[in-house]
């Protein structure tokens, strides 16, 4: 792998990022709570995904304890540590491994909300149930968070702005061996991660060496995500109405090509946000128009 052309393209995404985040900051946000954040408890019935990753619901969510061996979930007030239980079953297992490996206890960001659905606040996806944010720092084993800290967590960067590479200071091999327990997963069907974590993973772990190429490929350079990992599972067999993603390009993302590919998308969004006209507030009767229909009954289930 040409690791200079790596590192240059790795300095004109960081570029293309601030840029990004600059537009989003400008952006309008929700005022208040939709009618999917009032929600409190998941719809009955068994769990069944509708829709897609940013564009769906979910019936039957399972919450995740806020406690188990080897993790504990951040911000419960938020009432977003709920999934289809197949996520609850992974983060389960995600932090039981860490706790058997030493590794210390996990933090769980977001999962979805009791219901699924777009949030007031935070993320365009996590809708359907599927996807979780693992954060990089890692407790001490053992340790827990005060009442305090637990509601208002501060994270770690991994990555210095501009850098090329995670930062040595604080990464760890720890935190590779996680992001790796977690892609080796076959319930999972990608991961997010800054684009120098992944730049730092593919110089670790040798593409085609060991079976990395396979597990390297699921593990996506995204805009931020510099304290987190966002892990994203396959469409369950329970939920034929779930709509997958589409399948990560070939090969293990590590080559200059596939991070310039990633720089190209993040330059597209910017170009047309900057050409966006201005969004004007309206009122809507129902359910958001961003979900699918059938999630209207979701929403109104009781």
């Amino acid at each position: 792998m040409g690791r200079g052309t790596v590192g240059g393209t790795q300095r004109r995404y960081a570029a293309l990022v601030v840029g990004l985040a600059a537009l989003l900051a400008a952006s309008p946000v929700a005022a208040g709570e939709s009618a999917w954040s009032r929600q409190t408890e998941p719809a009955p019935g068994p769990a069944r995904v509708i829709g897609g990753y940013t564009h769906g619901c979910i019936a039957g969510a399972v919450a995740l304890p806020l406690d188990g061996p080897g993790y504990t979930v951040l911000r419960p007030q938020r009432l977003r540590y709920f999934g289809h239980p197949a996520l609850i079953a992974v983060i389960r297992d995600l932090g039981a491994w860490a706790d058997r490996h030493g590794w210390g206890t996990l933090l769980v960001g977001d999962l979805s909300q009791p219901r699924g659905g777009p949030m007031s606040y935070g993320h365009a996806s996590h809708e359907a149930g599927l996807d979780a944010d693992i954060w990089l720092r890692l407790l001490p084993p053992g340790q827990r968070l005060s009442d305090a800290e637990r509601r208002d967590p501060t994270p770690v960067s991994m990555v210095r702005t501009g850098a090329p590479t995670a930062d040595p200071a604080v990464w760890t091999d720890t935190h590779a061996a996680l992001v790796r327990a977690a892609a080796q997963d076959p319930r999972v069907a990608r991961l997010f991660v800054n684009p120098a974590i992944k730049a730092t993973l593919c110089r670790a772990f040798p593409p085609d060496a060991d079976g990395n190429t396979r597990w390297l490929q699921k593990v996506r350079a995204w805009y931020g995500h510099d304290s987190h990992v966002h892990i994203r599972l396959h469409c369950p067999s329970d939920s034929p109405g779930c709509v997958p993603q589409d399948p990560p390009p070939p090969g293990a993302g590590c080559e200059a090509e596939g991070f310039a590919w990633w720089a190209n998308r993040i330059a597209d969004r910017l170009t047309q946000k900057a050409s966006a006209p201005a969004p004007v507030a309206a009122p809507v009767a129902g359910p958001p128009q961003s979900v699918p229909e059938a999630c209207g009954g979701v929403l109104s289930s009781r």
